[in-house]
């Protein structure tokens, strides 16, 4: 897809041979591995199409006029430029609290419940608390207000439920952050703290490791099934 969006047609008023040595360009820099990181880390922090859209627009915008061709580096440019990310700025200044309660929700979301409330979320909470047996076991409304401040920082979304008038705590809410944004959140934030803030980090980066493998193993299985599909259907 992104060799035929960046590719000249043959088609083209350009000269023939312009356009045979641009593809040709284009195709080494969609094998290079230092695009394909390029391209990982942006698909991690934004799968969008707009954002990948955003991303060749800038990557263009960088070519050099006098060779008229792409390179690697204006990728590089164009990825150096659009990674400023207000979701990562917003966890920063989460607490410690929040941060467990988005695990909770990414820890939900991968055992694939596509829908979960604040009860759902308070139900994780409890179950790891239990399991680290920390001192820092706050109450069901510090949670809420904690809750509410993620939802303020646009890191969560509550979503409406047509016909029904429900409080916010029993309304289905939607995770706005991704494992990418998350990582690098906690490990931006291992200097300079307190130890006991460590150990939490610590923790919090464990189950998101745990967390990520067990995405990886879901996507193997999918993968295992749909070549015993194909398998089958030869």
């Amino acid at each position: 897809l992104l060799e035929h969006t960046l590719s000249l047609p043959a088609d083209s008023s350009f000269p023939h041979d312009f356009v045979v040595k641009f593809n040709e360009e284009i195709h080494n820099i969609l094998r290079d591995q230092r695009f394909k990181a390029i391209l990982t880390k942006l698909s991690d922090a934004d799968s969008s199409v707009n954002n990948l859209l955003s991303f060749l627009f800038r990557a263009i915008s960088c070519m050099d006029t006098k060779t008229g061709f792409l390179s690697v580096k204006n990728f590089e440019t164009a990825s150096k430029s659009i990674h400023r990310q207000p979701k990562l700025e917003s966890l920063q200044g989460c607490s410690i609290l929040e941060l467990y309660l988005l695990m909770c929700m990414k820890k939900l979301e991968a055992t694939e419940q596509n829908s979960y409330n604040f009860n759902s979320v308070m139900k994780e909470y409890k179950e790891i608390q239990e399991a680290i047996k920390t001192s820092d076991n706050y109450e069901r409304d510090r949670c809420f207000t904690a809750f509410e401040h993620l939802e303020q920082r646009g890191l969560i979304s509550f979503e409406d439920v047509r016909g029904m008038n429900l409080s916010l705590q029993f309304r289905p809410v939607k995770l706005l952050v991704s494992s990418y944004q998350l990582q690098e959140s906690l490990k931006s934030r291992t200097a300079e703290i307190p130890e006991n803030t460590k150990l939490h980090l610590g923790y919090l980066m464990v189950l998101l490791y745990t967390l990520l493998l067990s995405y990886m193993a879901l996507d193997y299985v999918l993968e295992l099934k749909m070549k015993k599909l194909v398998i089958l259907q030869t």
